[in-house]
């Protein structure tokens, strides 16, 4: 009886401290989200709108830190050290949550165990280009010219471990083709060396590769996502191409909080969230960039986090990539 009355005790007060935190909350101090990359990119400019309208929806001051270092995971690392106070966000993505935990032995955070999933908030398809003087118009004859001379072709990355390195390692995996990597500092070299002839075709966001493509200095095969792109919809999907209706990579960007914050906060966060990406600004922001809106629960977050961490896991041990 008195350890049946000590369990009722400590449940009880869990119960009060969640209570608590769900009155209180947010209330003492701003609200950081940590971005883990440098200011401008895709996931800054999407962490300052939703801090905006999380402002606006919860009645206290939403602030951005950009943490960027180690492709994403310098961010998430101090995100997972924080306070379990519902203070601070971390601006999760496919780095920090879904491929680079396959690529490395020993991380310092853990990306299930180490957060607590908020809501999914956008996925952002890339853009597989060619140089237009190569003679592949289409993924097919891109297939059918990499089996013909393998390891003939060549293509750029932003270096091992990218997504759009493993975006290119997925497509050879599936292809059962042999296409030779070459890797350069960032995506923009990567980019350039497409346009310059250098290598033969690159994965890319898809910003930087429409306006190439629009100036008909780059040829665009497909688009990374299962479907078409409605801001681009005369270019196929890859997964189109007979042989290839299993590939998809979305570059998606969530929230998560540290493990430990109380699920009524949780709760209210994702409320709020779900709304922000209902706002105009928002929603058109996102569709113009060529993204895919998403919200939804913790749970469907945390299933998708689940789903590509086993899915890099399988690119990441057929390419042969040793973790470090």
């Amino acid at each position: 009886m008195r350890i049946i009355c000590k369990f009722l005790a400590a449940a009880l007060a869990a119960l009060m401290l969640a209570g608590a935190a769900h009155a209180e909350w947010p209330n003492e101090k701003p609200i950081t989200i940590i971005v883990p990359f440098p200011p401008g990119g895709v996931t800054d400019v999407l962490a300052r709108m939703m801090a905006n309208e999380l402002s606006t929806s919860l009645g206290q001051t939403v602030i951005v830190q950009n943490r960027s270092g180690a492709g994403g995971l310098l961010g998430a690392r101090v995100a997972a050290q924080a306070p379990a106070d519902g203070y601070t966000i971390l601006l999760s993505q496919i780095a920090s949550h879904g491929s680079l935990p396959n690529l490395h032995k020993k991380l310092e955070y853990d990306p299930v165990k180490s957060f607590k999933p908020v809501v999914l908030l956008a996925a952002h398809p890339g853009v597989l280009v060619v140089n237009p003087s190569r003679p592949a118009k289409n993924v097919a004859e891109l297939i059918s010219l990499a089996k013909v001379k393998p390891g003939a072709l060549n293509y750029g990355s932003a270096g091992v471990g990218t997504t759009f390195y493993l975006s290119a390692e997925l497509f050879k995996s599936l292809a059962n083709v042999f296409i030779t990597g070459i890797h350069y500092q960032g995506g923009a070299p990567a980019v350039t060396a497409v346009l310059s002839g250098e290598v033969d075709i690159v994965f890319s966001d898809f910003a930087t590769a429409m306006t190439h493509v629009k100036g008909g200095t780059l040829r665009a095969l497909g688009v990374t996502s299962k479907t078409r792109s409605p801001a681009a919809p005369d270019i196929p999907a890859i997964a189109e191409t007979p042989g290839m209706q299993d590939f998809e990579v979305l570059s998606w960007i969530s929230l998560h909080y540290p493990a430990g914050v109380p699920d009524p906060i949780i709760q209210r966060l994702n409320a709020a969230a779900n709304k922000a990406l209902r706002s105009p600004a928002i929603s058109e922001w996102i569709t113009k960039s060529g993204g895919i809106i998403r919200g939804g629960t913790p749970d469907d977050l945390a299933r998708h986090v689940n789903a590509e961490l086993a899915k890099w896991k399988m690119v990441v041990e057929r390419a042969g990539i040793a973790p470090q």
